[in-house]
């Protein structure tokens, strides 16, 4: 996970060649096919306004593209500040990888409904509970890569992914259990989002299990980010109507008032036996 002085050698550092002739084109692959992707994506959501109805969404695709054009001019003058750069903006996409969380939950449920409120509050327990637990086991994990100067140790990376995934996970379960439908728009979100954290997170932690194994892991990274911008190009090339909930009448209101009053007491008593 050093990295290397250019994008060749970057990846070809992981799969133990040379970057020769003959592997450049190959490797420059990645980049080139993520950044024309990100940017018929931006224009698919710019033709389509769907950046108004999507705008964390937006902010982190035209985030992503201009990081990933950025790194072209610092590999062909800078090389030596490649590696250093690359990661620096690889820790501050990982940062803004939560507005695509925000935006999933936000969008699979219409505004001050009942799911909304089971959900929301589903994501308050995970952030109060697994998200703190996370971090404390990265960070006391982390001293297993000293010897790598990154802004955000592979372990952090692996767990903080795992948080996302978590937190993609609850809105899509509680859409499920109350057969609230999701569009296109929404399903493409989230399949390619929730497929990408978990490749990322195996990637990782493919470090510590399977070193050997590693170099080869290191290649599914790259390879499946551009799957999830594919995956969302599919998804958003057409307007499925917008982030819209369903409507449910006063008695099934009430039933999942009830229903979810009953299984958040009875969470809260466990957790405070288990406290006690």
């Amino acid at each position: 996970m050093e990295g290397g002085t250019s994008y060749a050698s970057f990846y070809s550092s992981g799969i133990g060649v040379q970057s020769s002739r003959f592997m450049q084109p190959f490797l420059y692959a990645f980049p080139c096919s993520a950044v024309v992707l990100l940017c018929l994506l931006i224009c698919r959501l710019a033709k389509r306004r769907l950046w108004f109805y999507y705008p964390y969404l937006s902010i982190f695709i035209i985030y992503r593209c201009l990081a990933d054009v950025a790194l072209f001019p610092i590999d062909r003058y800078r090389p030596d500040w490649f590696t250093a750069a690359y990661w620096r903006l690889e820790a501050f996409t990982l940062a803004l990888q939560f507005l695509v969380n925000w935006e999933f939950f936000r969008g699979s449920f219409s505004q001050r409904s009942t799911t909304q409120r089971i959900a929301r509050r589903l994501l308050f327990t995970v952030e109060l509970g697994v998200l703190p637990a996370m971090l404390l086991l990265s960070w006391s994990q982390a001293s297993l890569f000293r010897n790598l100067s990154l802004p955000v140790p592979p372990v952090v990376e692996q767990y903080l992914c795992l948080a996302q995934a978590s937190l993609l996970l609850i809105p899509a379960a509680v859409a499920w259990y109350y057969r609230i439908p999701l569009g296109r728009n929404l399903r493409g979100l989230g399949i390619g989002f929730g497929v990408y954290l978990l490749v990322r997170a195996v990637n990782f932690a493919s470090l510590q299990a399977f070193r050997g194994f590693a170099p080869y892991w290191r290649m599914l990274t790259p390879m499946t980010f551009i799957v999830m911008i594919a995956v969302w190009l599919w998804a958003f090339w057409e307007y499925d109507g917008g982030p819209t909930g369903v409507s449910v009448d006063d008695a099934v209101h009430s039933s999942w008032k009830m229903e979810w009053q009953f299984l958040w007491s009875k969470a809260m008593m466990r957790l405070r036996r288990g406290i006690e």
